[in-house]
């Protein structure tokens, strides 16, 4: 935001009083129940686990607290990470943001507006940062990618997109650890020369059926491989939306899943092709 706008800004006063940062004992910790969730369904129990078994106090945000009239310390948001604590004997305190709230019912509503304000990381984001913390897989994946000749969409509304750039990494990572390097590689690949200079709004769709129909090739052919050349020119002999409507129609004929749709549709133009030859 540029300066002329944020000087622009109309703020409200600051509420409530200024927390204060504080190392407070494990022990003296509480979880109101009737306002926070369980930690005992499945997931809750794994997650808790996996805090516990690879502490890292680099990684580690300190808890929100509350200090209710009577001085008592309850957790508004961080209850895993206070369980993962008690899993382990080698930690004694905690660094907290300890807040002062009125009531027992501004500290849930505090809970909830927590909850509500956080905005989960998309695939996109969490890829980016493992390239940038020099991920073995995300490495080989932008390198990939750069072979192709295309590069990761900054956000996943494909109105801004400039062709050659894709939002789909969680089925491009999918790919790669299914079928590996190569047949990713050769995905991109296809999916970049059949669609060349063209924004790749259905990129996503299309690829799952490209991976499926070039990293399953070998496996369902013993020693066959697939013809790019080929591939790629089924792929540019319609557009995008037209590969779409096939592959919706094939999904609503057969209840399938999207990327099992796609891989028939495209599995079957390629042989028809091939057929023809």
């Amino acid at each position: 935001m540029s300066r002329a706008a944020t000087s622009r800004l109309k703020v409200n006063a600051p509420l409530g009083l200024r927390p204060s940062l504080e190392n407070c004992r494990i022990p003296d910790l509480n979880v109101d129940a009737a306002y926070q969730r369980s930690t005992e369904a499945g997931p809750s129990v794994t997650l808790i686990r996996r805090i516990a078994m690879f502490w890292d106090w680099s990684l580690f945000h300190p808890l929100s607290v509350a200090r209710r009239p009577d001085g008592s310390l309850w957790v508004v948001d961080g209850q895993h990470r206070l369980a993962a604590a008690r899993l382990r004997r080698d930690l004694y305190d905690l660094p907290c943001v300890v807040s002062h709230y009125a009531s027992v019912d501004e500290e849930a509503a505090s809970f909830v507006a927590m909850n509500m304000a956080r905005r989960p990381l998309s695939a996109l984001d969490l890829f980016r940062a493992a390239h940038a913390a020099h991920d073995d897989m995300a490495v080989a994946i932008a390198a990939l990618m750069q072979g192709a000749g295309l590069s990761l969409a900054s956000h996943s509304n494909p109105t801004a997109w400039k062709p050659g750039q894709v939002a789909n990494i969680a089925g491009i990572q999918n790919c790669y650890r299914r079928y590996g390097g190569g047949a990713t590689g050769m995905a991109l690949r296809a999916l970049a020369a059949g669609f060349d200079g063209q924004v790749l709004r259905y990129a996503g769709t299309i690829f799952g059926g490209l991976a499926h129909v070039v990293g399953r090739a070998s496996s369902d052919a013993p020693g066959r491989d697939i013809d790019m050349d080929l591939l790629t020119a089924v792929l540019s002999g319609a557009s995008q939306s037209e590969w779409m409507a096939d592959i919706r129609r094939e999904k609503g004929m057969g209840n399938l899943k999207w990327e099992f749709a796609a891989a028939a549709v495209v599995q079957r133009g390629y042989c028809e092709a091939e057929a023809e030859l």
